[in-house]
């Protein structure tokens, strides 16, 4: 029914732009990892209006709060399925102050930009509360019931730069704007599933750092477990470094280098007594900006925070995903490159480093939580990735050797998909680097 009220107060304003969720993930569920959730909001290529729309929706608090996916519990015969008690009592969710800043100094934003016939793309680990609810053996669906957009407008973020966006309530009497509502029926179907090997420091780890840092830490050790399907793989190392101390809005930059040892994985996994003078060529975005892989983990950079410094307060994953950098359009088709010209693959020989850095914070945006406080402690570490695509040889000898990219880049090679059939090459994690933040 719900579904039904929402398309039809869509369609019956046809200046309104019109709005379709897709919410995807892996068929299983394991009680002790991460799920990632990916979900795509499209917009209709016709829909009375040629004017780009602008708008806040937020995979974790839209997708995940009381008003957002219900869990739904196939019951034993198969032939339905009954609604789960989720607790959301416990579930952060932003202040309700009505409006946006969308300059990017707004925490909680995540603004959408979509064109006709665009669409955008975002990723959220599906939060604690809903595993909890979960039991091995057992099959789910989650099912999006329908909302509204209670902050939008026509228009683009560039032409609301320093303004506000209010919600249809709050509006002046000369402003007029109908309501967006998103329809209910994305869904996803599941089964959850306990790891036959126990991971023997879950418990510590959950008692000390919570939840979201165990299931991470544990998806690191099976990926360190699994290993061994990297053989005779090439080794990188990855080194961090940052000043110690940072103060509030001001520039947070720190230096990566990423090694190529001349090395490569023995049978174990570890670093063998084998070494070669073989250059390798490599896509350095699989290591500096994480993809996701085959089950869904997201790979590369965490960030912990511990707050006032306090020893005896656990460490807390800070979500570095949840940014007002809002979502790029992705409707064109696949780029095929150049591995020897395109700016995200490099060569080294044995014993050459490549450099780069990544900017936690800068005046009028962070990466650190909006409730930052002087004091507070956080880590900033590699927590290891696969590299999607490498290949021995240098730039000479991949000068024709080209490779297809999904259309938004940052995606995992489609073509070869399994990197020529070559050993996985695994970066693994590195040392984090601490800093304190002053006033």
């Amino acid at each position: 029914m719900l579904i039904a009220e929402c398309e039809s107060l869509i369609f019956a304003r046809p200046a309104t732009p019109r709005l379709f969720l897709q919410a995807t993930a892996r068929p299983r569920l394991s009680l002790t990892l991460p799920y990632v959730v990916d979900f795509t909001i499209r917009r209709a290529k016709k829909d009375g209006s040629i004017r780009p729309c602008i708008f806040r929706w937020h995979p974790l608090y839209d997708g995940f709060s009381h008003q957002g996916l219900i869990l739904l519990h196939h019951t034993a015969t198969g032939d339905g399925v009954e609604p789960c008690a989720v607790d959301h009592t416990k579930f952060a969710r932003p202040p309700k102050d009505g409006s946006i800043a969308t300059d990017g100094s707004s925490g909680h934003g995540y603004l959408w930009e979509l064109l006709p016939g665009g669409e955008g793309h975002a990723s959220v680990n599906l939060p604690e509360h809903y595993y909890q609810a979960m039991q091995a053996g057992e099959a789910y669906t989650l099912l999006y019931p329908g909302g509204e957009v209670a902050l939008w407008d026509c228009g683009t973020r560039s032409v609301f730069l320093d303004k506000q966006l209010k919600v249809r309530h709050r509006l002046e009497k000369d402003e007029v704007r109908p309501a967006l509502m998103i329809p209910g029926g994305a869904f996803i179907s599941l089964v959850a599933y306990e790891e036959e090997k126990p991971w023997p420091e879950r418990a510590t780890t959950l008692s000390a750092y919570g939840f979201d840092v165990a299931n991470r830490m544990e998806m690191r050790w099976r990926e360190q477990e699994a290993i061994k399907m990297y053989e005779r793989a090439p080794i990188l190392n990855v080194t961090l470094k940052c000043p110690p101390t940072v103060t509030i809005n001001s520039f947070l930059i720190v230096g990566v280098k990423v090694t190529y040892t001349g090395q490569v994985c023995g049978p174990d996994g570890q670093p063998s007594s084998e070494t070669t003078t073989q250059p390798i060529t490599f896509r350095t975005r699989s290591i500096i900006y994480g993809l996701t892989d085959n089950i869904g983990y997201r790979e590369g950079f965490r960030l912990y925070r511990r707050r006032g410094g306090d020893d005896h307060v656990p460490w807390e994953g800070c979500n570095m995903d949840d940014t007002d950098m809002g979502c790029g359009l992705f409707d064109f088709p696949d780029e095929t490159v150049r591995v020897a010209e395109h700016m995200d693959f490099t060569t080294l020989k044995p014993g050459e480093t490549w450099a780069t850095t990544k900017t936690l914070q800068e005046p009028g945006w962070s990466y650190l939580p909006d409730d930052t406080a002087v004091g507070d402690v956080f880590l900033y570490g590699f927590n290891g990735a696969v590299v999607d695509w490498w290949d021995w040889g240098g730039a000479e000898e991949h000068a024709e050797t080209v490779v297809t990219l999904p259309c938004w880049i940052t995606g995992r090679v489609i073509d070869p998909r399994d990197n020529g059939g070559r050993p996985r090459l695994v970066v693994t994690h590195s040392a984090p680097v601490e800093f304190r933040v002053l006033e």
